[in-house]
């Protein structure tokens, strides 16, 4: 039996993933964040353990490369740890 595989809208193996584990920034940057931005609330930011979750899930998908971003993502608490839970997935 094969693995699953998961595949873009052209038939193309997609081996990569991008999370946001932010919307929060220490910094203003215009290219970034307009002025008039306003912060998403904490309620609909996933928590650390979800977002473990949706890489544990996409690993066996066959995702190879996961790219966390924010905002920034060191502002974060605890996204250190969940960097090393990350890199410790089976297969990545």
């Amino acid at each position: 039996m094969s693995e699953p595989v998961l595949m873009d809208r052209f038939a193309r193996k997609v081996d990569y993933l991008r999370m946001s584990v932010t919307d929060r920034c220490d910094f203003r940057c215009v290219y970034c964040m307009a002025e008039e931005m306003t912060f998403l609330p904490r309620q609909q930011i996933l928590s650390l353990e979800e977002i473990l979750q949706v890489a544990e899930r996409f690993v066996a998908l066959g995702t190879r490369k996961i790219r966390l971003t924010g905002g920034e993502p060191l502002v974060r608490a605890g996204v250190v740890g969940l960097c090393e839970k990350i890199a410790a997935l089976p297969g990545l």
